[in-house]
C-alpha cells in the first residue's frame, strides 16, 4: 500500500518535472519574443508541436496526469 503511494507520488513528480522542462523555456522565449513584437501563432505552434506529438504517442506523460491520480 505504501509502495503504491510512493510510486504514484514519484510519477506525479516526474510528470511535473517533464512539463516544467517544456514550460519554463517557453515562458522565457515567449516573453522575449513578445517584448520584440515577434511572438506569432507559428512560433507557438512550432514550439509545442513536438510536446503534443510526444504526448500523443505516449513518450511524455500528459500534463493532467498528476491531477487525475
Amino acid at each position: 500500500m505504501e509502495s503504491d503511494r510512493l510510486d504514484m507520488d514519484e510519477q506525479s513528480h516526474r510528470t511535473i518535472a517533464v512539463w516544467a522542462v517544456f514550460i519554463v523555456p517557453f515562458l522565457i522565449l515567449a516573453g522575449f519574443l513578445s517584448n520584440k513584437n515577434q511572438l506569432t501563432f507559428a512560433v507557438v505552434g512550432l514550439y509545442w508541436f513536438p510536446a503534443v506529438v510526444l504526448t500523443i504517442i505516449g513518450t511524455v506523460p500528459p500534463p493532467w496526469q498528476p491531477f487525475v491520480n
